[in-house]
């Protein structure tokens, strides 16, 4: 089988089974950062927003509150709980916002279709982040806008140490991207970065004999990179850089 098809249904076996947990929803939570995403968003008016990833559609609903009159398509590759979210929906009597299973390679929209992208802790899944730009480049208008906000590799991580603890997560986790790696990535692909401003989370390692391993063959220095400790054969990631930033289509 193809890599990328192996990544993505590794993804969504995961996605399908912790999306919907209460454990799960904790840790990606932050009503803070939210509203930070949306005051990025709101000295704009958009038509058409499409959220990549979207997940519970924790950022979804609350764009279809702040721009009544915008079409809101929200794709992910968990199909449970885009099922979940259009129940939602319905329920609720949302007017222009809905939810679509995607393959999680290929965007279904024609070419110049939207005026704004966003997606949330979903571009490190990505499976071909050139594709994905390049792509993000066709359905969006002209002086059209991507709102990428994920987790950071650190600059000073040459061997990927961050990405080594993800992975063992087996949820499809491709890599995290530098801050110099994302800017080079959009402006090689028609994009000019607009904004960016940086937060940071933090989160736990479940009690498991990989990550202990791994925590015990990090130096010292590596660790301190983002602040790895072990609480009791808990590891922690007590510091990691979040990018929130804004590119434009040229």
């Amino acid at each position: 089988m193809n890599t990328d098809l192996e990544n993505v249904k590794q993804a969504k076996e995961s996605f399908n089974s912790i999306l919907d947990n209460k454990k799960y929803a904790g840790i990606i939570k932050d009503d803070k950062h939210l509203s930070l995403l949306l005051d990025l968003l709101n000295k704009s008016q958009y038509n058409k927003i499409l959220d990549i990833g979207t997940g519970t559609g924790y950022l979804a609903f609350p764009l279809a509150e702040q721009f009544p009159t915008a079409s809101i398509c929200g794709i992910d590759i968990a199909e449970i709980i885009v099922e979940k979210n259009n129940a939602t929906v319905k329920e609720k009597v949302i007017h222009d916002l809905s939810f679509e299973v995607f393959d999680g390679l290929t965007y279904p929209f024609s070419n110049e279709y939207v005026d704004l992208i966003v997606t949330r802790y979903a571009f490190h899944h990505f499976q071909d982040v050139v594709n994905a730009v390049q792509q993000m480049n066709r359905i969006l208008v002209k002086g059209g806008k991507v709102l990428i906000s994920d987790p950071m590799r650190n600059e000073k991580d040459n061997d990927g140490i961050i990405d080594n603890f993800m992975r063992v997560k087996k949820d499809g986790h491709i890599q995290f991207y530098s801050s110099n790696e994302l800017d080079e990535l959009f402006i090689s692909n028609g994009f000019t970065k607009e904004k960016q401003i940086i937060t940071n989370m933090k989160f736990p390692f479940a009690k498991q004999v990989e990550y202990i391993n791994l925590y015990d063959q990090t130096t010292d220095k590596e660790k301190l990179l983002y602040d790895i400790t072990n609480d009791n054969g808990i590891i922690w990631i007590e510091h990691i850089d979040v990018g929130n930033t804004i590119f434009t289509k040229q």
